[in-house]
């Protein structure tokens, strides 16, 4: 059954939402700490892992001209957490840790690291094991990367209201 708001609380609702404007409310994504990062430069190590956050970070970004150059270094640790009776692992976690310094010429860097993990299952065959993990590594860079621009753009938003007069 679909239930429908009376015209006065859709309407409330939809004032509400224009008013936050008003507040001084900004999305992240339109402010002027996320305007700044798309195209920025990238420099990553040379494993897999670097080379699918690299790729995974400059699609979530897009295009641009940047004046920041950022600088990434990936891990990743894998544990078992699925043990089967005869003592073989059937599910992993895959740990994805990317440190980061984010430049730009007489600005001090803004540094950190960002961690996601994702699970995967192993199954018997050695092919598909090696398939399940790679799609678990692509998965991880994916997260990674969006986490880190959601994490860049805060930081960068934070710092531009702190050096506001």
């Amino acid at each position: 059954m679909i239930r429908f708001l009376p015209a006065g609380a859709a309407l409330a609702a939809g004032l509400a939402l224009l008013s936050a404007g008003g507040c001084g409310f900004q999305p992240l994504y339109a402010g002027p700490g996320y305007t700044a990062l798309p195209g920025l430069a990238i420099e990553s190590g040379e494993d897999r892992i670097d080379y699918l956050v690299d790729a995974a970070l400059r699609r979530h970004l897009g295009d641009g001209e940047s004046p920041y150059r950022l600088v990434l270094s990936t891990r990743l640790r894998e544990h078992p957490i699925g043990i089967s009776a005869d003592g073989v692992a059937r599910r992993y976690n895959l740990t994805a840790q990317t440190r980061y310094a984010l430049h730009r010429e007489g600005v001090e860097p803004v540094a950190g690291l960002v961690s996601e993990t994702v699970q995967f299952d192993a199954p018997p065959d050695p092919a598909a094991l090696l398939s399940a993990r790679s799609d678990a590594e692509a998965r991880a860079a994916r997260v990674v990367a969006e986490r880190l621009a959601r994490t860049l753009a805060a930081q960068l938003s934070r710092r531009e209201r702190a050096e506001a007069p």
